[in-house]
């Protein structure tokens, strides 16, 4: 169990990342941005072959200093060739996606037979998603936020989350359909990235949540999900 035993989650991804692939591969970083999302950005790029990166957001996508090949297009509609990549991977993205089925279709056909596809998205499963979900499908997302957030902060980084593709089981009933067939989750968790959210004395939320979690080992209880799926050959 991963429980405020680490510094920054995105690193646990790229750990796993680069424990399991080989080097000189070909990646693909699914919602690129501008790089600074993630510190350890420079650890997948020394890694690969090729670092590609797609993202919807031009301004964004072309100022990240670690992409050599970019995709001005979200994934659905990317216009990358079939089976092109050994490794894809997102930093919280599956939240926002909409269409999950054309999603995990165009995972699937970019990548090559045997390649991976590894992710951290915010666990379906746990109160802050169930929570944000709720009031995403009842249009107060963003005012919600903004009780907690800055106007600024807010603008820099949220996008709207709609939390489909972020349990389990619906990751592997879309990606079986689609030609995934192993999968693999792991969960972790720091009482900061939830904190912020909680004012004043409300933080005792979070603290009593993780020490639930904690005594009863639900480790699929915490916030952050990762994952792996691997396209069948």
């Amino acid at each position: 169990m991963r429980l405020n035993d680490y510094e920054e989650r995105n690193d646990l991804l790229l750990d796993w990342i680069l424990e399991t692939t080989q080097r000189g591969c070909s990646i693909l970083d699914v919602g690129a941005n501008d790089g600074t999302f993630c510190y350890g950005m420079h650890r997948i790029a020394r890694h690969a072959g090729c670092l590609a990166g797609v993202d919807p957001d031009r301004k964004m996508l072309e100022r990240n200093p670690f992409i050599s090949v970019r995709y001005f297009s979200t994934l659905e509609d990317a216009k990358i060739a079939s089976e092109s990549f050994d490794i894809l991977y997102s930093f919280f993205v599956l939240e926002h996606v909409a269409d999950e089925a054309r999603f995990m279709e165009a995972a699937s056909r970019v990548l090559k037979p045997g390649g991976q596809f590894f992710f951290i998205t915010p666990n379906g499963h746990h109160y802050f998603s169930i929570l944000a979900s709720l009031f995403a499908k009842l249009g107060i997302q963003r005012r919600i936020l903004g009780l907690v957030r800055t106007k600024e902060l807010i603008d820099s980084y949220h996008y709207p989350a709609v939390y489909h593709l972020n349990r389990p089981k619906d990751i592997e009933r879309i990606g079986r359909k689609y030609g995934f067939h192993q999968f693999e989750y792991r969960y972790c968790e720091r009482f900061i990235e939830l904190s912020t959210y909680f004012p004043g004395p409300t933080k005792v939320f979070p603290w009593l949540w993780e020490k639930m979690v904690e005594a009863s080992r639900q480790e699929t209880l915490l916030v952050n999900l990762m994952g792996r799926m691997i396209k069948g050959p």
